[in-house]
């Protein structure tokens, strides 16, 4: 997913982004070189505090307790998650019937 031209002020629908409020969201994050070569994979989860035109926030549990996250205003690219346990192969953390997953895969820029 590219965000660098992504713009939905115009028909962000606010009551629609209230219902994620209060819901727990779990997140992958891929960052990969130009080629598709994976460098690095983080794991988030934590409880949606805002979600508005600006950006959706989290409000991190687990390690990351006490810290909050910022994501692009993206609502459509949130999926229900199915009921049951995930494995945060990244810090080995179990987290158990989230609401909804986000994915999100950052390509490093090719320097010339």
């Amino acid at each position: 997913m590219d965000t660098s031209n992504y713009s939905q002020s115009d028909t962000f629908d606010e009551d629609f982004a209230d219902g994620f409020i209060g819901k727990y969201l779990l997140v992958g994050i891929t960052r990969t070189t130009d080629k598709g070569k994976v460098l690095s994979q983080q794991q988030l989860h934590g409880i949606i505090i805002t979600a508005n035109a600006d950006a959706i926030e989290i409000e991190l549990g687990g390690v990351h307790e006490g810290k909050t996250w910022r994501m692009p205003p993206i609502l459509d690219e949130l999926a229900p998650a199915r009921r049951g346990k995930y494995e945060l192969k990244t810090t080995g953390e179990v987290v158990e019937d989230p609401d909804f997953t986000f994915t999100l895969t950052m390509c490093k820029p090719l320097l010339h």
